[in-house]
């Protein structure tokens, strides 16, 4: 008897801890507990989480704070959320989480001779109905016929439009009301202007022969009494666009697809209250918009209230940057959205070696420190600034946009070391993390950088070396200061503001020459000795440490002045609680900022790296191995079939994550892969691949597609457009290698076929969620060719190779609707049907079709 108690005993603890109720609290619900609902092994969920605003959640395991968790584990820190409607799962084993956005409704595009056809008009849900409707006038008919339209599901002219012939409608205001479930369209014809009362009977039809299913929705859900009509570049400038969803008290909204500009500028619109181009239009200057833009407007004070760009097609979840504007700063308010760098395209600019805007800050400080032959001389001119400042990069902004460059990564901005005759030209051998480096502006150049960003819908990206300051063997020896207030140094600082524990492989012997090389994969020694001799700081395991706080109040300093994103240096040399800290206290602030990290060689088969990024603790990861795939592919080194299966393999090994790590073929720590694949000589990757530079180029577009189109956030360093190539060797005997992948950029022309590439695969990245954040699919593979597609719902793209010899496939399966498509690149035509589409690919040629 006593045995069975002890075990009844035993089965009612067992039970209790695995039925154990978890709950989510947070701001959407002023922390309440709400129970979360099994979904599977080790998993709870709750669906359709509202946040009306950006805030911040917990997992509480029995709905009475006896045990939580958020960032950094048991008791940690808030999670942050962006505003939005959420999708939340909490990994009961592993006490990890997966906040997914809901996707949101179908958008239906209106597409008629009242827009030349054209995709961008959408229809306005009513409520949350499957009716969807829409006012517009309809002047007069086309070429082919009368006035008239169709209803095109989410874009692209598939074969889900309809009806299946135009539907015919008289000149003037009409109502359209489609019902999305039915598919049927019915019209209230002959409206007076904006849809107001009729001036005849109204005229319904309908689509469908079923009459039960057409029905006419009441005018109390149509246009508000007084009209504001959107007219801009989208539209040729016309009335008749109306704002008619409701975003608030006295606020309308809008979505537009904004993609091109006119003879006076680029894309623009301005709102005309009641129409007719009164004194009332708002703003007073036209507004820029780029790509899918939301518009929200206050009725009450005739303001904007917010204007979203370069969003995802038809403003759906994971929409990109957010410009705040209004004529009345009391009416204002911000509408936040979250910022899906998936959308985007990157842009890496070594900032010293971009562009001289000012020569004034040429020589800072310490003038032996910049090179007076810029550009040229022998290596250690290489290490000593060069000229390139923010004033610069201002000044080339509008070659970036030509680019598509949605997102500015530029070296560190940071105070650097003002001692020694080589320069902190590259940013990472920090002094003041909380000034700017006199030889590339101040803080009001940073202001202006961001203001001309955000005008032009761009994202700055700064890095940051969280790991260290400056070297603590010589210059400076680690020398720190705030705001040019001296803090500590290595010698004074050593076990509080830094670790005093020697470098990575040194063996702590006297000898210099003897190393111990597996230092670099044992955590302890990589996280706490220092990185070729840089200060290293000392981060706290629980809790901040005195660096730890320095280093967030000056990232929040940064996002003060306009820093929407984060790129970490060596993220793999430190404690990994504190990313954990440093990414929630940035996010409290911006709760969509995105922050990615270097952690050299990281990527599907680096099981360290996947380890940590797995852990979610707040940073995704630049993909090495991806890279390093994609150039064994395109340099003959591995097959089409290989790169297939390593692109395949990033799913499970990132745990679904593989569309948000930052990935590229070049950057400022490797040869250039155009140096890589044209120089017979030595490189850090062994001898180079000697072809021709016509040949290379062309193989290193093939390589820079891939970035555009594979699942991540593709990275252009700078000059890849141009295809920059140096061939002098360094110290080390590498063709290429630092300091010779840090050239000056050398031209920035528009012409280029790398430049026209990127431009259109940046365009279609803006406007596809199937390259955004579609699923990959192999559809063909050989040794020399690869075919695979990308879908997200009814959006596919189909991406093809070809690195060998010309050749004609037919592949099967493919995602595209029966038509013609010329690709996005190049002039090819592949007619698809039934699935198969034949593709005629030359060699070294790209094909993409949307």
């Amino acid at each position: 008897m006593k045995h069975k108690l002890v075990l009844l005993s035993f089965l009612l603890a067992t039970t209790a801890s695995a039925q154990a109720e978890w709950f989510l609290r947070g701001t959407h619900n002023a922390w309440a507990a709400t129970q979360m609902n099994p979904a599977g092994t080790n998993t709870v969920e709750l669906t359709n989480v509202v946040f009306s605003a950006a805030g911040s959640i917990k997992f509480d395991r029995y709905g009475n704070w006896a045990e939580s968790y958020g960032v950094g584990g048991l008791n940690g820190s808030n999670i942050a959320v962006a505003q939005g409607t959420w999708n939340i799962k909490f990994y009961t084993d592993t006490k990890n989480w997966n906040i997914s956005a809901v996707t949101p409704p179908a958008a239906y595009h209106l597409r008629g001779t009242f827009n030349g056809w054209a995709e961008g008009t959408l229809l306005t849900r009513v409520g949350t109905s499957d009716v969807y409707e829409s006012c517009q006038q309809f002047v007069s008919g086309d070429a082919t016929g009368g006035p008239r339209f169709k209803v095109d599901p989410n874009g692209g002219w598939g074969s889900d439009a309809v009806p299946a012939a135009d539907y015919t409608v008289a000149a003037g205001w009409v109502k359209i009301t489609f019902n999305a479930s039915s598919k049927a369209i019915t019209t209230q014809q002959n409206l007076a202007a904006n849809c107001g009362s009729a001036t005849t009977s109204s005229s319904t039809s309908t689509s469908t022969s079923t009459s039960s299913s057409s029905s006419s929705i009441s005018s109390s859900s149509s246009a508000p009494l007084i009209p504001f009509h959107l007219r801009g570049t989208h539209n040729g400038w016309a009335e008749g666009d109306l704002f008619v969803t409701p975003a608030g008290t006295n606020q309308l909204e809008t979505c537009r697809n904004f993609t091109s500009g006119d003879a006076n500028g680029g894309p623009r619109f301005k709102v005309d209250r009641n129409g007719a181009w009164g004194a009332d239009a708002f703003p007073a200057a036209d507004q820029s918009a780029s790509g899918w833009t939301r518009i929200v407007i206050n009725t009450n004070t005739n303001s904007l209230v917010s204007v979203t760009t370069n969003m995802a097609a038809d403003c759906g979840a994971g929409s990109s940057s957010s410009v705040s504007s209004s004529s009345s700063s009391s009416s204002s308010s911000s509408v936040a959205v979250a910022d899906d760098f998936r959308a985007r395209t990157m842009y890496f600019v070594f900032v010293d070696r971009f562009a001289n805007g000012n020569t004034n800050n040429d020589n800072g400080t310490n003038p032996v420190a910049t090179s007076s032959v810029k550009g040229a001389g022998v290596q250690s001119e290489w290490k000593k600034y060069w000229g390139g400042d923010i004033e610069g990069l201002i000044s080339k902004l509008d070659y970036l946009q030509a680019l598509g460059v949605t997102a500015i990564w530029v070296t560190p901005l940071v105070d650097n070391i003002n001692v020694g005759n080589e320069g902190g030209y590259h940013g990472y051998w920090a002094r003041d993390f909380y000034s700017v480096d006199e030889h590339l502006g101040d803080w009001a150049l940073v202001d202006e950088l961001d203001a001309q960003m955000e005008a032009r819908g761009m994202k700055l990206v700064l890095d940051i070396a969280l790991n260290h300051s400056n070297q603590d063997d010589q210059y400076e020896f680690g020398a720190l200061y705030k705001e040019g207030a001296f803090i500590t140094d290595f010698a004074s600082g050593k076990n509080t503001w830094y670790n005093g524990n020697g470098a990575i492989s040194d063996c702590g012997d006297t000898n210099p020459a003897t190393t111990c090389n597996g230092e670099w994969d044992d955590p302890w020694s990589f996280r706490n000795k220092s990185l070729f001799n840089l200060t290293d700081f000392k981060h706290g395991t629980t809790s901040n440490s005195l660096a730890d706080q320095y280093l967030i109040d000056a990232a929040l300093k940064w996002m003060d002045h306009g820093v929407d994103a984060f790129r970490i240096d060596a993220i793999k040399h430190i404690e990994p609680s504190f990313i954990n800290r440093f990414s929630a206290a940035v996010r409290a602030k911006k709760a969509d900022t995105y922050i990615f990290g270097e952690w050299y060689n990281a990527g599907a088969g680096d099981a360290v790296s996947m380890g940590f990024l797995n852990e979610r603790r707040g940073s995704e990861l630049l993909d090495f191995k991806l890279r390093d795939a994609i150039e064994n592919a395109v340099a003959g080194n591995s097959t089409m079939i290989n790169l297939s299966s390593h692109i395949s393999s990033r799913a499970g090994a990132m745990n679904g994550f593989e569309d948000l790590q930052a990935i590229f073929l070049d950057n400022h720590d490797a040869t250039r892969t155009s140096v890589y694949l044209q120089t017979s000589g030595i490189t850090n990757r062994g001898q180079g691949k000697g072809m021709s530079k016509a040949f290379a180029d062309a193989r290193q577009d093939l390589g820079m597609a891939l970035v555009m189109t594979l699942p991540g956030i593709p990275t252009i360093y700078y000059g890849s457009e141009q295809n920059v190539t140096w061939f002098t060797a360094n110290a080390d005997g590498q063709v290429g290698h630092d300091p010779y992948n840090r050239e000056q950029m050398p031209s920035f022309s528009q012409t280029t076929a790398a430049f026209n590439m990127i431009s259109a695969l940046s365009d279609l990245r803006k406007n596809s969620p199937a390259i955004q954040r579609g699923s990959y699919a192999e559809r063909w593979v050989s040794a020399d060719v690869l075919v695979f597609q990308r879908q997200e719902g009814s959006d596919c793209a189909v991406v093809a190779v070809n690195r060998g010899v010309s050749t004609t496939i037919t592949v099967p399966n493919l995602c595209l609707a029966n038509a013609a498509y010329t690709s996005k690149v190049g002039s090819d035509v592949v007619n698809v049907t039934s699935g198969s589409g034949t593709f005629n690919l030359s060699q070294n040629e790209v094909v993409v079709l949307h």
